[in-house]
């Protein structure tokens, strides 16, 4: 009998022991499965350090390249202030409308554009802004970039329609990808240009010393700094030689492709209304106020007579100037008949 009672409590323990162990078993292979699947999963998102390394223990470029590849990707986006390109744009407008762009002649009249400007920019919602460094108008490649840059800063940081002047001969935005700004600009006939630098403020006189110097070479009757055509044809060393075809054609073309209205002072009203149909996103309203703070001034400011002996030596010398200023005038004239009949035509 006690050895039939001994015999059960082993078979007993054995039967307990045995269960222990199978769930134990069980419970150890759950457990690797579940690791093993982790570790399996980890593998999809963790660069392999091996891979980076050679059998020799030296690093393996391409294998280098194509983990920090994987680490860029795997990055988030960080935040710019870089304005994007017309590339990275895709496909847009070559001209930006909401950006404008008065690079004046001086002695042309631009103080009373800029004027106009200040004083209607509150009303038609843009801020206009004049920039510094006007006494270099040449620039070389790299300063034609950064001052493009430095207008895309600006219009970044004031996030409204922009118009700019400053006394710089013609850029092409799009050679550095970026977009083109409405180009205006405002000329005056050379003669009377000249005699604005050269005359005597209080009199109008011209001096002595100019009209005694006008056949022969000599800093005080130097013409260069009275051309209109660089402003217009750009930045080429060509576009400064005096009564060239290629610089007058350049500046001719230019104004074709980029100019939305260059006005002629002589034509003033003129000017200002095409302007005003034109671009009425920054010109609406300028009529109105230029006669209201500027007509009668304007209408007193009377030039001084010129000379028949000096009209005469400065046309000569002033040949292709002539020539752009009245082709300028006559493309104004058209702009003002094309906007008379188009309003004539919704009547």
């Amino acid at each position: 009998m006690n050895w039939r009672r001994r015999r059960l409590k082993v078979q007993w323990f054995l039967t307990t022991l045995l269960t222990i162990f199978v769930s134990a078993t069980f419970v150890y292979n759950n457990e690797c499965v579940i690791k093993e699947c982790k570790k399996t999963s980890d593998v999809n998102y963790k660069p392999l350090k091996k891979s980076l390394l050679s059998v020799n223990g030296h690093v393996n470029k391409a294998s280098l390249s194509e983990s920090r590849q994987w680490h860029r990707s795997t990055e988030a986006p960080k935040s710019t202030h870089v304005t994007k390109s017309m590339a990275q744009l895709g496909k847009m407008d070559e001209v930006n409308e909401h950006f404008m762009f008065f690079n004046f002649v001086p002695k042309s009249g631009s103080e009373i554009l800029i004027y106009l400007l200040e004083k209607i920019q509150g009303m038609n919602s843009f801020k206009h802004v004049r920039l510094k460094g006007g006494r270099k108008k040449q620039l070389n490649g790299i300063h034609q970039e950064e001052f493009v840059d430095e207008i895309y800063d600006i219009r970044r940081n004031l996030a409204v329609p922009v118009s700019f002047d400053r006394n710089v001969y013609f850029i092409n935005f799009t050679s550095f990808d970026k977009q083109l700004p409405i180009y205006i600009n405002l000329i005056r006939h050379p003669v009377t240009k000249v005699l604005s630098r050269v005359a005597e403020k209080k009199s109008g006189r011209i001096r002595d010393n100019y009209l005694s110097c006008m056949q022969k070479k000599g800093k005080e009757c130097n013409l260069k700094n009275d051309f209109s055509i660089p402003y217009f044809c750009g930045h080429d060393p060509k576009c400064r030689l005096p009564n060239t075809d290629w610089a007058l054609g350049r500046a001719k073309e230019n104004v074709e492709k980029y100019y939305r209205v260059v006005g002629v002072l002589e034509e003033l009203n003129t000017t200002l209304s095409v302007l005003e149909d034109q671009i009425p996103q920054f010109f609406k309203g300028t009529m109105m106020t230029y006669e209201r703070s500027l007509l009668d001034i304007y209408k007193r400011k009377k030039n001084p007579e010129i000379p028949i002996n000096f009209r005469k030596r400065v046309e000569k010398k002033l040949s292709k100037e002539i020539e752009f200023y009245y082709w300028v005038r006559q493309r104004l004239w058209s702009q003002a008949r094309n906007d008379y009949t188009q309003e004539r035509a919704t009547l």
